[in-house]
């Protein structure tokens, strides 16, 4: 087996990764806060489009600090899902410029935005566009005093034709979830050098979708974007290939998903069952026992866990068997009609909907291609 690959606490790979090129001013924080934020827009036509900002800023505007700016490393992913379930890339990663910058002369107010996060005629703190855009993308983030916790988008997909997203939620990484992130990638890391591929799957679930593998409160991880940053996809993803030489990870899943996809470019459902089919995640025969709940995918108990597994098998993208148990069983004393019910669509449903998601992020994170411009 390949030595496995030193790790650096994913706060120092942040810090490097995110880190202004030009000088801070004088009693300026080192490290600004890095943020995610994220909002959607369903469309009349049907499928939606998903909007990912990331990066950080600092915690005084540009505005507050006239005499020496700090220019907020800000970027957007747009992801457009049709009705079929397929998603597809409009802009990965775009630079985000301030709107001061981008339209000096400019009336803020004029931008379509909703009434609290419209910018005043002399004011366009946190106001940004991309220039990626080809008709004009816009973004507001709320409010404007410490940092953002709200985010809205509008979108020209014309130039006379606009949407406008749903109002998003920010979140901000800090000193304590990072160290809860650094535990888990340290422990992931150990259990993969013993080849204990069962609680190295449940590790990387629980940094990848912590829902997944306990209920509240008992996963102090939250399920947010900002867990789902690109530092974190490699090192989980390197870490994997290097401890199964190259047969396991989300690298060779994403391989996988992109051969389904190409089989089934239509049909959404059907590409989410041919790369099951491929991973080994299929039922081979029917269960001794009768199961409601169960369905043809493999529950967790019924994982290959070795390298004799089929290629890609592992990390697994479902539902911990406790997890689907707790939902279809509740307390003594609790009655619940659609319990049953809740736990089948819990367990079968998140398939189809985790699976492009985290795969599509995967070829966004692992590869970066250079961002192009959205019609």
């Amino acid at each position: 087996m390949q030595k496995m690959p030193n790790l650096k606490p994913l706060g120092c790979v942040l810090t490097i990764a995110l880190a202004t090129p030009t000088p801070l001013p004088v009693g300026a924080q080192s490290t600004p806060p890095r943020i995610a934020c994220e909002t959607m827009v369903s469309l009349s036509q049907g499928g939606t489009l998903t909007y990912l900002l990331t990066g950080s800023l600092p915690e005084t505007t540009a505005a507050d600090n006239r005499q020496d700016p700090i220019a907020p490393a800000l970027t957007l992913t747009v992801q457009w899902q049709n009705q079929t379930g397929r998603v597809q890339t409009l802009l990965n990663a775009a630079a985000l410029s301030d709107y001061e910058q981008l339209a000096p002369d400019a009336d803020y107010a004029q931008l379509p935005f909703e009434g609290p996060f419209r910018g005043q005629p002399n004011n366009a703190d946190h106001l940004y566009g991309t220039p990626d855009s080809v008709h004009g993308l816009y973004v507001s983030l709320r409010p404007t005093s410490g940092l953002p916790q709200q985010i809205q988008t509008v979108h020209y997909l014309s130039p006379s034709k606009y949407v406008r997203s749903m109002v998003g939620t920010c979140q901000t990484a800090n000193a304590d979830l990072n160290g809860a992130i650094d535990e888990q990638l340290s422990l992931l890391q150990e259990r993969l050098q013993a080849q204990d591929w069962a609680a190295a799957d449940r590790i990387t679930r629980r940094l990848l979708a912590p829902g997944t593998t306990s209920l509240p409160p008992f996963d102090p991880l939250p399920s947010d974007p900002v867990l789902l940053r690109p530092e974190l996809i490699k090192a989980i993803d390197q870490m994997w290939l290097t401890a199964s030489n190259g047969r396991f990870g989300l690298r060779v899943q994403q391989r996988l998903w992109q051969a389904a996809l190409a089989e089934h470019p239509n049909d959404g459902v059907a590409a989410v069952n041919a790369f099951r089919d491929r991973v080994g995640w299929k039922l081979a025969a029917p269960r001794a026992e009768v199961d409601f709940i169960s369905s043809d995918w493999l529950n967790e108990s019924e994982l290959t866990y070795s390298l004799q597994a089929p290629e890609g098998h592992l990390p697994w993208a479902g539902v911990s068997d406790e997890v689907v148990q707790a939902v279809a069983v509740p307390p003594a004393g609790v009655h619940c009609g659609s319990c049953t019910v809740d736990a089948m669509q819990l367990r079968n449903e998140h398939f189809y909907r985790y699976i492009p998601q985290l795969m599509e992020r995967a070829a966004l994170y692992l590869d970066r291609p250079v961002s192009q411009s959205a019609e």
